[in-house]
């Protein structure tokens, strides 16, 4: 529904995460077998991961030659502010993180 959404209105999207954990959501036992509780549901895994958060960009509203940046070491959270206000067309101000993307062939 939001993809639709942002189709319609030729916007943007950005989706990421606030800590690692998109590599496995429920808890496993030492074998990497499911864990479930007492009734057996799956139990969920809740706890932060050391893992890298995935981010994904895109939309008909991205403009052409958008593309993530090669050189940005140990980007996270921290850079998604920047990322946010170059894909709106603004500059991030000096004492923000870099960005996360750049624009080439324009």
């Amino acid at each position: 529904m939001i993809l639709d959404a942002i189709e319609k209105v030729g916007g943007i999207y950005v989706v990421t995460a606030d800590h690692g954990n998109a590599e496995d959501m429920v808890k496993r036992n030492k074998s990497g077998e499911p864990l479930k509780d007492k009734e057996g549901n799956l139990q969920i895994l809740t706890s932060h991961t050391c893992q890298p958060v995935p981010i994904a960009i895109g939309g008909p509203g991205l403009a052409p030659g958008v593309r993530f940046c090669n050189d940005v070491a140990n980007g996270g959270l921290a850079n998604v502010a920047a990322t946010v206000m170059n894909l709106h067309g603004y500059v991030a101000p000096d004492d923000y993180e870099a960005t996360l993307i750049e624009v080439v062939g324009n």
